[in-house]
């Protein structure tokens, strides 16, 4: 046990030893996760406040008195467009813009069918709000007029909608909210990945490269103690790594709680320890990989290159989740990435967990472990990966 320490110990000090490197992922941890995160909240701040105020920019309002009444009687602030409305809807500048045509009174009055444009860009996303509210008030327009037309005609405005649908919604701000924080837990998985690299590839390849490799292993030390003692650094700092930035985002969440989106962005102290619960048996897993992956690089470049592969592959995992509307099944606990990712998800959404999918992923995620550090064991004691170099 003291030789696996010394080892620890070791690599953990040689990596502290390059500064540059170690403040560069502590800055980047903590830093790139909870910035996105602040720049969603504030994109999604702007969305809530947006739909929360009723305003209207038109064109031709002298045209449709009706509609203009029926707009202020609802406490809707209409302003008058500007003549180049086309050109700011397709610069970002509008979001919508309803124009009124010139007959639209004349049609109106004959009940044959007026007419009104509504001018947008659907390819942008930040004025869907504004158009959705535009929608809103002018289907409410119409129901208003056609029951006071059919009204005047002595029908009864039921005949016209003979089932009505009431919208019952289940869910709560918070499970809406954790569509926008999918950045958490895909951020809790990758930066494992980054933090435990630098060692991982270091202490393999690197030790190869600079030719460290043959004396060390010609110590009386068990070739499986040398390699887990370089295992535990790199889950050390692969671990800490994570923890760092599931707090940079409990910070984060904490700087909207009296803001509207407070409801949507929960993630406090309970959701770190939920997830550092789920992130450090991960970073042993991904530490481990990285390693057995390095310990076939020549080079630390080549290693590097190796271990970016990792990287790639798993951040495809959350985009997969995400888009192709995958559903929780039991299954998913036994496949690494893809169980975290599914727990973590769930945890946002404030759902309980048992503890099966608690203990498969780490259980899975240590037997990986073993089987990697076995593998790099074998791997040390052959002589063209000791020796080989070119």
């Amino acid at each position: 046990m003291s030789r696996i320490l010394v080892v620890y110990l070791k690599e953990i000090t040689d990596s502290l030893r390059d500064r540059r490197t170690a403040l560069m992922v502590f800055f980047a941890s903590i830093l790139a996760g909870p910035l996105t995160l602040i720049l969603v909240a504030q994109y999604v701040a702007g969305l809530e406040e947006k739909a929360s105020i009723l305003r209207v920019r038109m064109v031709g309002e002298e045209y449709a008195a009706p509609l203009v009444n029926f707009l202020r009687r609802s406490d809707v602030e209409i302003t008058k467009a500007p003549q180049d409305y086309e050109a700011r809807i397709k610069e970002g500048r509008l979001d919508a813009v309803i124009v009124v045509r010139p007959d639209f009174y004349q049609h109106f009055l004959a009940g044959d069918g007026a007419a009104v444009d509504l001018v947008y860009d659907d390819s942008r996303t930040e004025s869907l709000p504004a158009v959705r509210q535009a929608e809103r008030l002018l289907r409410a327009f119409n129901r208003e007029t056609g029951t006071l037309r059919l009204v005047a005609r002595g029908v009864s405005p039921d005949l016209l909608e003979p089932v009505k649908v009431e919208h019952v919604n289940t869910s709560t701000p918070r499970q809406r909210g954790a569509f926008l924080m999918f950045l958490i837990p895909m951020f809790a998985i990758l930066s494992p990945l980054l933090g435990g690299m630098t060692i991982a590839i270091d202490a393999t390849a690197g030790e190869r490269e600079r030719g460290s490799l043959e004396p060390l292993l010609a110590n009386p030390v068990p070739t499986l103690h040398l390699v887990i003692g370089k295992w535990l650094a790199a889950w050390t700092t692969g671990a800490s790594v994570a923890l760092i930035t599931l707090l940079g985002f409990v910070v984060a969440a904490s700087l909207y709680s009296s803001s509207k989106v407070a409801a949507m962005l929960q993630f406090g102290w309970r959701e770190f320890l939920v997830f550092a619960a789920f992130a450090i048996p991960f970073a042993a897993l991904t530490s481990s990989v990285q390693m057995l992956i390095a310990t076939y690089g020549r080079s630390y470049r080549e290693a590097q290159t190796y271990t970016t592969y990792i990287g790639t592959a798993a951040s495809f995992v959350p985009m997969i989740v995400i888009f192709s509307g995958l559903k929780d099944a039991f299954w998913q606990a036994f496949v690494p990435v893809l169980g975290q990712q599914m727990a973590l998800t769930r945890v946002l959404r404030g759902e309980a967990l048992g503890w099966v999918e608690w203990l498969v992923p780490a259980a899975v995620a240590f037997l990986l472990v073993a089987v990697c550090v076995r593998s790099i064991s074998k791997l040390l004691a052959e002589e063209r990966i000791v020796f080989g170099r070119s």
